[in-house]
């Protein structure tokens, strides 16, 4: 029997916030319907306010309305000091580069907010551009720009091999991004003009990069580069596909599914250490902070890192409850700030789903695997790789289409290693700052170590038939899988109250 207590309210009002706006994401709805549903739920909760069932049910409804609600307001405004309201037509405008530049091998792109537009008539706006600039001259955060060109409104891009719809416009609108900028003449007003501890973070970030450049041989500076930085931009294109076939693409992008399970090997490191449980996890949320910082704190990254804080979380406190309640808070906040991310955002599903495996379906895979031994961490690196696999591998299948039959195996003996990797790499960067020839031993031994997990992906990426191209599916398998897990976690789940089993909460 479900129990109304505050805790399930609470966690029921949530869901339904959760659901309203993927109500309102895939359904176009008017603000007539949002308040009516809202002022109905409004009334008649507190008309059956008595009724704690029914005043319940109500409250749901005003939930669903509120989320359907800020989704609504996350939706463009039309107006004449709006920039996408010039997209196929020729401007001339200044705005501010706002985010770190994305350097391709052949051009980059420059998020710019508009601030002005100067022909064909002056006039103050508002809104953000993406700029397909030249790779010369090169333009930084905080760069003011005089800009001319054609907008152009976004759209879906389709994969004439495999049939596959990329949503390009719903993946800009993430960044409120609704005009695309191509061939454009530029001219540079002034710099420095961003956020002073931002352009701090960005020019250590740079210089950190180009010290692992200067002491460490390609592609492993470039691999190291995305293991603590999430820059991959200069990574060869065999060395990706090599990625891509062995299904380990994600360790060399600092998003949800990597940073969860790097937490959970860091914290398993200190136990062989014997690191106490208390210290080890305040050892990994700075490393996790760090890893932020040093990325520039794109929203990406800061989702990712809060998904690795809950799973460091789960593991300290134990009960599933309390971790299901904050699991839930943190996507209700996430979403507070960007709604379009629940839909259109693959990386935040990955993020949530590959936090579920590790919270959830850990304790289970503990007991499949009891009898293999926990020398150096081994079963509990192997229990937290195929937790985030298996929550992650229906929904990449349905975005990406790829499978990739060696990428468990692949995962379970390369994942291990990557922590230590991460480590050698910071302090080669480290000690290259304070001194190069320093920098340049520690860096001998980052790079045999990266050496090593690239011969391991890439031998592997010549075996044959190992990753297949699928056509693309439809969406309803991903809903057949995801019931699939779910029943098997809500069979096998704990008696409420009952706290982790005592292989998957570390020992002190």
């Amino acid at each position: 029997m479900y129990r109304l207590n505050k805790a399930n309210i609470f966690l029921v009002l949530c869901l339904a916030f959760i659901a309203g706006i993927g109500w309102r994401s895939v359904i176009d709805l008017s603000w007539l319907i949002i308040f009516s549903i809202g002022i109905f739920g409004m009334v008649m909760s507190v008309v059956f306010w008595s009724a704690k069932k029914v005043r319940v049910i109500f409250l749901v409804l005003l939930s669903v309305a509120i989320g359907a609600g800020r989704y609504e307001l996350a939706v463009p405004k039309e107006g004449l000091n709006f920039i996408h309201h010039y997209n196929d037509k020729e401007i001339r405008f200044v705005g501010l580069v706002k985010a770190e530049p994305d350097v391709r091998s052949d051009h980059v792109k420059l998020t710019v907010a508009a601030r002005q537009i100067v022909e064909p008539s002056l006039i103050n706006v508002k809104g953000n551009i993406l700029v397909n600039a030249q790779l010369y001259p090169a333009y930084q955060y905080g760069d003011l720009l005089d800009i001319t060109c054609k907008l152009q409104a976004p759209e879906p891009i389709e994969d004439d091999e495999g049939g596959r719809v990329f949503a390009y416009d719903k993946y800009l609108a993430r960044f409120d991004i609704y005009s695309l900028c191509y061939r454009p003449s530029i001219e540079l007003l002034a710099t420095d003009q961003g956020n002073l501890l931002m352009q701090i973070i960005l020019n250590t970030k740079k210089l950190f990069t180009e010290r692992i450049a200067a002491v460490i041989p390609e592609p492993e500076a470039s691999f190291v580069g995305g293991l603590i930085l999430g820059a991959r931009k200069s990574i060869p294109d065999d060395l990706i596909e090599a990625f891509n076939v062995t299904g380990t693409t994600h360790i060399i992008a600092l998003s949800g599914y990597n940073i969860t399970i790097i937490a959970v090997f860091i914290q398993n490191f200190c136990r062989i250490l014997w690191i106490p449980r208390k210290k080890s996890f305040w050892i990994a949320i700075t490393v996790i902070t760090f890893f932020i910082i040093m990325t520039g704190a794109p929203a990406s990254v800061v989702r990712a890192g809060i998904m690795g804080g809950l799973v460091l979380l789960a593991r300290q406190m134990g009960r599933m409850s309390r971790v299901t309640n904050l699991l839930i808070l943190a996507a209700v906040v996430m979403l507070l700030i960007n709604p379009k991310v629940l839909f259109f955002d693959a990386g935040f599903q990955l993020s949530f789903l590959a936090t579920i495996g590790l919270v959830y379906l850990s304790p289970l895979l503990e007991k499949v695997f009891h009898k293999l031994p926990n020398t150096f961490a081994l079963r509990s690196s192997l229990v937290a790789t195929m937790s985030a696999i298996i929550l992650t591998t229906p929904l990449i299948l349905l975005t990406f289409g790829r499978l990739s039959i060696i990428a468990p195996l692949v995962n379970v003996i390369i994942l291990p290693l990557i922590p230590l990797a991460m480590a050698m790499g910071f302090l080669t960067g480290l000690a290259s700052l304070i001194w190069l020839p320093l920098g340049t031993m520690v860096g001998w031994l980052a790079w045999s170590l990266l050496r090593l997990i690239l011969m391991i992906i890439e031998w592997f990426a010549t075996l044959p038939n190992i990753s297949h191209t699928l056509p693309p599916l439809h969406g309803g398998w991903g809903v057949i899988a995801y019931f699939i897990i779910l029943v098997v976690l809500y069979k096998f789940r704990k008696k409420p109250g009952r706290t982790m089993s005592p292989s998957v909460v570390p020992n002190k």
